[in-house]
Order: C-alpha cells, then structure tokens, then sequence
C-alpha cells in the first residue's frame, strides 16, 4: 500500500514596498535624534546588544512628533492588510484591524533579536527602514520545530529591503541575525489587533 505525505496550514505573509520610500531620510534623522535623547529608557525585550523604544513611545511628550511618520506607515499598514485579508473572513465581514502598539529597533554592530512571538497579538509587522549590507537577516521558524535556532528547512530566511513591510501571524516564531556591518540597522515593528 502506498502513502503520500500531505502539508497543511501554509503561513501566509502579507508583503508591501514603499518603492519610493520619501519620508526614509527624515525618519531616520528623527530616530537617532530620538535614540540619543532617550539612553535611559532603552527597553530589552528579544532585542541583545541593540536599542528598542516602548511600546506607543509616539504617545508620549518627548516623542518630538512621531505622527507625521505615523500616518504614514499607517498607510501601508491598511495597504498591506487589504491585500493580506483577501479572501479571509476579516474582509468578507469588513472586521477592523486596530494598532496596539509600535516601537522603534536599532541594531547596532553585533546586536541581535533572539526567537520570539508576539503574545496578546493576531498580527505582527515589521517596516525596514535602514538595512546596509551583512546588517541581520530576518528569519521565520517553524514553530512545531523544537530547536528554534535550526537553520535548516525548518528556517526561512528573509533578507530585510528597505522600505518592505511585512505582516505575519503574531504566534510565529522569528529572530534576526546578529549586525556584522558597522552600520545601524533601523526598522519599525508593530502589532495589531482584529475586531
């Protein structure tokens, strides 16, 4: 007797690239201005040797104005989303999508995010907003695989372009390689809710 092996639950990844990217400058102006005002309040989550701001940190008075940047990476957020949602019941019955939160990463020369998820999230996201050569590839895991680390077909790598965003299931495991350029690598995540 013959048996064939079957693959259920494929991952869907929602993509987007911001081709022209206009504001990439400006933002990465303000985030260095931003980082170097803000060195006691760097938050250590899945981030080793880099800097994360806090979750909402646009929310708060010393934000020197975040919105304008805001507003415009909710554009592609609801750009990505609505080709994201086709075809699952989100569209179908127009559920919104809600921002929880949004921070700001910079990994340095040999900084790193270790595995990690998104708890309390249905999705997560990530824009790349300054990605030089040799600077951390991004990588999905399988998360039934037990060694999270295995870069073998249970590991997809990603390799960051600036000005991409990404949309993915918060529940998947994920982690960046270490910085091995001597450049900054910058990037905005975020997670949203459903309903």
């Amino acid at each position: 007797m013959l048996h064939d092996n079957v693959f259920i639950f494929p991952l869907k990844i929602g993509i987007s690239t911001d081709e022209e990217f206009l504001y990439r400058q400006d933002m990465i102006d303000w985030i260095i201005k931003y980082k170097k005002n803000d060195v006691n309040n760097n938050v250590k989550v899945s981030n080793h040797g880099g800097y994360q701001t806090r979750g909402n940190f646009y929310m708060e008075d010393d934000s020197e104005d975040f919105t304008p940047f805001l507003d415009k990476i909710w554009i592609q957020i609801d750009k990505t989303i609505q080709s994201y949602a086709k075809g699952l019941v989100i569209a179908k019955d127009n559920i919104p999508i809600t921002l929880q939160n949004i921070w700001v990463n910079v990994n340095g020369p040999g900084a790193y995010n270790q595995v990690h998820v998104h708890p309390g999230s249905v999705l997560s996201g990530v824009l790349w907003v300054d990605c030089p050569e040799d600077s951390g590839d991004f990588y999905f895991t399988d998360p039934l695989e037990m060694n999270t680390y295995c870069l073998g077909p249970n590991a997809q790598k990603v390799e960051p372009i600036e000005g991409q965003m990404m949309i993915f299931p918060a529940c998947i495991p994920h982690y960046v390689l270490p910085n091995t350029s001597e450049e900054d690598r910058i990037s905005i995540s975020f997670n949203l809710d459903i309903g």
